[in-house]
């Protein structure tokens, strides 16, 4: 029998004065969303810093994979810290703006068991990992949400997306892109079918809003994921408007799905898909477009000023799409964006 006794912090937030309780060892992020608050994170390792905020009172921890870039020198003696990367070592007292969750579907976080039930080669370095939740009803999620996994060998943490909406007891799919030396990605590749894995979840904030505009969707490499569970949930209901998917891969050998994009064009006039590849040999056959997707975007969309957009990728495609919408007279609060 293990009696270990895990101590409990007591963290408060300013300025609403809401306490929650934080186990030993738990990042007050994690603390924060199990206890049903909403505030401002994206990538939870300790990349993006929107997590940021400051501690008033109290003894905690930073984790080393806190870069001196994503949490400045001047910002750590003044007291600011990442809640995804940081531990309580005490009662705190944390001073944090709780966001609006107008619009947003809520659905708690559990720690999960599954079953791999296939695992299959997209390209050359994507995976489809499919798993089956062991609860007894699944776990709800929103499309464009995500899942941690945990990683055995190094004992740490990595995040999949998605890319199927939620029915019920279906199993969820993840497009994995096998990293050359990554720790956990090449964990999730090598898994077999009846292999075991667990994790935590959901997390993300990157959920369909208004459906009752033109909507915008870019991706690039294996964040197709998240995308493809946005449209599946935008076109199971009415949808009345124009949606587009601009797609990002360097050659005609990293696209994969593509029959299940043209099939919902051929299905839905209202959708278009646009591939565009930005490395293709010039001596290999391909008629679509070539170029930077945020080019391609350009060209195809000058006005999206009453548009929402949805973008999943690495941080250059963010910025540099991010910056072509902005251009295109897209406000920051019509984009939702998830990095990786």
């Amino acid at each position: 029998m293990n009696d270990t006794k895990v101590d409990l912090y007591e963290v408060t937030l300013e300025p609403s004065g809401k306490q929650i309780q934080v186990k030993e060892g738990q990042t007050l992020l994690d603390g924060i969303i199990r206890n049903g608050l909403q505030v401002s994170y994206g990538c939870r390792h300790g990349n993006c810093a929107l997590c940021k905020a400051k501690v008033l009172d109290g003894e905690y921890e930073i984790m080393d994979r806190v870069t001196d870039y994503s949490l400045l020198s001047f910002e750590r003696d003044e007291g600011y810290v990442l809640l995804c990367s940081t531990v309580p070592e005490s009662d705190l007292i944390v001073e944090i703006e709780e966001e609006e969750s107008e619009g947003l579907e809520f659905h708690p976080v559990v720690d999960f068991e599954a079953t791999v039930v296939n695992n299959e080669r997209l390209t050359k370095d994507i995976h489809l990992i499919q798993v089956e939740m062991r609860q007894q009803n699944g776990i709800r999620y929103s499309s464009g949400q995500f899942f941690e996994f945990d990683i055995p060998e190094i004992e740490q943490t990595r995040a999949y997306s998605m890319a199927n909406r939620y029915v019920e007891k279906q199993p969820l799919d993840f497009h994995v892109k096998r990293i050359e030396n990554g720790a956990g990605s090449n964990y999730m590749c090598d898994l077999q079918p009846g292999a075991t894995v667990t994790g935590s979840g959901p997390y993300g904030k990157m959920q369909l809003i208004d459906r009752e505009k033109d909507l915008i969707f870019i991706a690039g490499g294996s964040g197709m994921a998240p995308i493809k569970a946005l449209v599946e949930e935008l076109f199971n209901g009415l949808y009345q408007h124009q949606a587009w998917f601009f797609y990002g891969a360097r050659t005609k050998d990293d696209l994969f799905l593509t029959e299940q994009w043209n099939q919902l064009e051929r299905d839905y006039p209202n959708f278009h898909f646009v591939p565009a590849l930005s490395d293709q040999p010039n001596d290999e056959e391909w008629l679509g477009e070539t170029g930077y997707i945020a080019n391609v975007v350009e060209k195809y969309l000058s006005d999206v000023s009453q548009m929402d957009a949805y973008l999943c990728g690495p941080p250059i495609l963010i910025e540099t799409v991010t910056n072509t919408l902005y251009k295109g007279g897209l406000r920051r609060s019509n984009i939702f964006s998830d990095e990786f």
